[in-house]
């Protein structure tokens, strides 16, 4: 409980950021075919169910900040119940506890501030985890464990990766035991039925985008992904990943000893341990699948990773978790998390709901004497924030000026640009193309954030197009360009 009102104070504060204002505006249209209308026009790369789920949460009566990230918030605690859920029931009370608490302190956390499907897609997955343990237990189980799979597919295209994962461990099962459990196979199947349908619409966002997407993967993805879940300066999650995978690749010999005694395994069987390793090579996998595949890749799409290197370090201790003195692990954890929950419980002492408007103002105060003057915001990132969170008298002059081939000659990159100018036909934003905009405008003003998407500075310098310095405010700056 502690754990969520953190997190609600804190979303109830944080302001959205370039994806989450996608989330926003595309969460908002009405009727739900115009929104169906905008996902396969390419407005955004998440799938329809996930809307569904967010439309729900829009529902409640709160601020928009916090609905928007409720349903992540509940992916992350259901994260939280489903590590521990699946580590306690093959080890201690202490090593579920532990498990939990290491999640606690990764970077994940931030995915619960998230309007993003990411922490949605973990717990789902976690959650489905659990539920594989039991599903001889009874139907219902089968059902859930079904369910809880499809979900995460359904939340994200690219959690279907995760069913290779499943089902290998499920064909270790089967060897194992010399006995095929049909309903599994079958929660496959049906699992996969979201990610099938939606193929229309990825081929469709793929055409538009994938070419010179924003973040192409490479080898290095799969190191910097790693680097980034336990957010050290050294690789730790992928030291952490090698040496779960070795500690399991040393034990597998006696494992299977103990199988071929018919001994039962007293920690986790051999199936769940492969279940473990593929978690943890979930992010290797789809940066493989995306460079065959020529898509983008960002790394919090692996983060169901962060499920196997919670219950695969616990494992590494599994001989020693009734030695009382290991008790400091959690009871260390624990303080760390209660001292941080706490911390966010307070509100900040210069907290000012109108800093946002200020910043503005303070940055415009140099361009009074051009107040009619368009207000170019070079970044389609850049632009979308402004028009959130900039004064009202200001919005209407925003404009946004896209012109994709320049953009990926300058950056690289015409995928922010291409987006905002879908979006530009359902929502009510001012996206103009570059050469429209320059024959009607002669004189505007520009913001530049300096950011890796603003193309039009470079663009006007490289053209000599008079630009005059006006106001720096951190790292926007104000130009008047033209004579």
């Amino acid at each position: 409980m502690l754990e969520i009102c953190s997190l609600i104070a804190r979303a109830g504060r944080t302001h959205f950021w370039y994806d989450e204002l996608l989330t926003l505006h595309v969460s908002a249209l009405q009727p739900f075919t115009v929104l169906l209308s905008a996902l396969h026009a390419g407005a955004d790369g998440m799938p329809p169910a996930y809307y569904v789920i967010v439309r729900l949460a829009r529902l409640l009566p709160l601020d928009s900040q916090i609905t928007l990230r409720l349903p992540s918030i509940l992916g992350y605690i259901i994260t939280l119940l489903g590590v521990y859920w699946f580590t306690r029931k093959r080890l201690t009370v202490a090593a579920g506890l532990t498990a939990v608490l290491l999640i606690t302190q990764s970077p994940f956390r931030s995915c619960a501030l998230e309007a993003r499907s990411y922490a949605l897609i973990v717990g789902f997955l976690a959650v489905a985890a659990v539920l594989w343990q039991k599903v001889d237990e009874s139907r219902v189980w089968m059902a859930a464990f079904c369910a809880f799979l499809t979900a995460a597919v359904a939340c994200h295209h690219l959690a279907v990766v995760a069913l290779s994962i499943f089902a290998f461990a499920e064909v270790v099962r089967t060897v194992l035991s010399r006995g095929v459990r049909w309903g599994v196979w079958g929660s496959f199947l049906l699992a996969a039925t979201p990610f099938l349908a939606s193929l229309p619409m990825l081929m469709h966002f793929r055409a538009i985008f994938g070419r010179s997407f924003w973040s192409l993967p490479d080898w290095g993805t799969i190191f910097s992904t790693y680097r980034l879940y336990v957010n050290a300066d050294v690789n730790l999650g992928l030291i952490l990943a090698i040496v779960i995978l070795v500690a399991c690749a040393v034990a597998l010999p006696k494992m299977v000893q103990r199988w071929r005694n018919a001994t039962p395994e007293a920690h986790f069987p051999i199936p769940e341990v492969v279940l473990i390793c593929g978690f943890l090579c979930y992010p290797a996998l789809l940066v493989l699948l995306t460079m065959l595949m020529g898509s983008g890749y960002v790394p919090r799409y692996g983060w169901p990773a962060i499920f196997g290197l919670a219950s695969g370090a616990v494992y590494l201790l599994r001989n020693r978790w009734r030695d009382a003195r290991l008790l400091i692990l959690p009871a260390t954890f624990f303080i760390v998390f209660a001292m941080r929950s706490t911390a966010d419980l307070r509100p900040p002492a210069a907290a000012d709901p109108n800093v946002a408007s200020q910043w503005w103002a303070h940055l415009m105060e140099a361009g009074r004497n051009e107040s009619t003057l368009p207000i170019v915001i070079t970044g389609g990132a850049f632009y979308l924030e402004a028009v959130q969170y900039a004064p009202p008298s200001l919005r209407d002059r925003f404009v946004c000026v896209v012109a994709p081939d320049a953009a990926v000659r300058l950056t690289g990159s015409d995928t922010v640009d291409r987006g905002n100018r879908i979006l530009s036909r359902f929502v009510p934003l001012r996206v103009e193309e570059l050469a429209r905009f320059q024959s009607a405008h002669r004189r505007f003003l520009v913001v530049s954030d300096g950011g890796r998407f603003d193309w039009l500075t470079p663009y006007l310098i490289e053209r000599k197009y008079p630009l005059s310095f006006l106001s720096r405010n951190g790292d926007a700056t104000l130009y008047l360009a033209g004579q």
